[in-house]
């Protein structure tokens, strides 16, 4: 197949990439830069009112991952709103893009995230079911990316990401750093869900979707069994063999990260009910084998 993708060179993007190369998918990634094309990667500079060249070219899927980064840096008004037109125009971009492309692509993968959710301790979170947005910052980031991608006019899933875990990005090397200095253990209460998934079980779910035709829509992107902070903490203090006992207070993390304090306070107890219905198997589903695999001795 033909993939045409934005974000191909960040976290998810890469190892996805991969992936479509090896077995045998031809990958057209949209960049603001200029990158060396290899047999079957190709980069299209685009943006900045530049349209890419895609004449002669049947693209099958589109994969939409681009964004500018939420957890790196304090969430001032201009950061939010760099966060937020970042996921729009791209969005409205690509899919200025797909109207123009004839045969039109069969699939828009989209990214999107939990963050839709309100935070609960008890309520569990379906893609099945209809749920409320969460009334803040991060809901509005995915209520607005969302209904950009939805006038791209064929089938589309929006892929809601829950904490990725990977070696080369993602949450855990800011994590495991923590406990590299003997400073790991619950955050705030601890009692907050954490959602997590495997960076190769992310990539296996959108191949996965890329096939099953019945997706459609919100697919939540987690595996099928979350746990509370305090026992990801415990569980990951003991795959690095160091311990978990420094409680480091919810006043403290809020006045260091602000408003953006609420990715590590708050959570919210996600089920990937969708994947599983269409009978997606996790290689990583639950948190002891993932980290088993990711944490080096």
């Amino acid at each position: 197949m033909n993939i045409l993708m934005t974000g191909g060179t960040g976290f998810v993007g890469t190892h996805l990439v991969k992936e479509l190369v090896a077995r045998g998918d031809t990958v057209y990634i949209l960049t603001r830069q200029e990158r060396t094309d290899s047999e079957k990667i190709h980069y299209l500079t685009w943006l900045n009112g530049k349209q890419p060249d895609l004449t002669g070219i049947s693209i099958d899927v589109c994969i939409n991952l681009a964004g500018a980064a939420i957890a790196d840096k304090r969430w001032t008004e201009s950061r939010k709103k760099l966060i937020l037109e970042s996921r729009e125009m791209t969005t409205e971009a690509l899919v200025s893009i797909i109207h123009d492309l004839q045969p039109k692509p069969k699939l828009l993968i989209n990214a999107s995230a939990i963050g839709f959710y309100p935070t609960s301790q008890t309520t569990f979170f379906l893609d099945t079911e209809e749920h409320e947005a969460a009334d803040n910052f991060l809901a509005e980031t995915v209520i607005s990316w969302e209904k950009a991608a939805r006038a791209s006019g064929i089938r589309t899933v929006f892929t809601r990401f829950g904490l990725i875990l990977g070696t080369d990005g993602g949450s855990l090397p800011l994590l495991t750093k923590q406990f590299a200095y003997l400073a790991g253990g619950p955050l705030g209460d601890g009692n907050q869900w954490y959602s997590w998934i495997h960076i190769d079980d992310v990539v296996r779910a959108l191949l996965f979707i890329m096939e099953t035709d019945a997706l459609e829509g919100a697919v939540n992107i987690t595996a099928p069994h979350p746990v509370q902070q305090k026992k990801f903490a415990e569980l990951l203090g003991q795959a690095m063999r160091r311990p978990a006992k420094i409680a480091t207070p919810a006043a403290m993390i809020r006045l260091v990260l602000g408003e953006r304090a609420l990715l590590l306070l708050e959570g919210q107890r996600v089920y990937p009910q969708k994947l599983l219905n269409q009978n997606f198997e996790f290689t990583f589903p639950k948190i002891e084998d993932a980290l088993a695999n990711l944490i080096e001795e």
